[in-house]
């Protein structure tokens, strides 16, 4: 077992015989993401859809649910 105040005294001397080493450079990242934005049909394709699947049994519903079924999002 080691006393605490000697292991740090070896872990500074260890560290202070390391060479001394400069960061790499990094360029910085950069991410561009373009914003989806569904038009205003999607809009209410979507929002009655979901209102089918959550339990509206109206004929709009019905067939916003159906349509998107078709396009395979469903």
């Amino acid at each position: 077992m080691t006393d605490p105040e000697e292991l740090a005294r070896e872990m500074r001397e260890w560290a202070e015989e390391q060479p001394e080493r400069e960061p790499e450079p990094t360029e910085p990242l950069v991410v561009i993401r373009q914003v989806y934005q569904p038009t205003e049909d999607q809009k209410k394709l979507y929002f009655n859809a979901g209102r089918w699947a959550g339990g509206a049994r109206d004929w709009t519903a019905r067939k916003a649910f159906e349509q998107l079924a078709q396009l395979g999002e469903m």
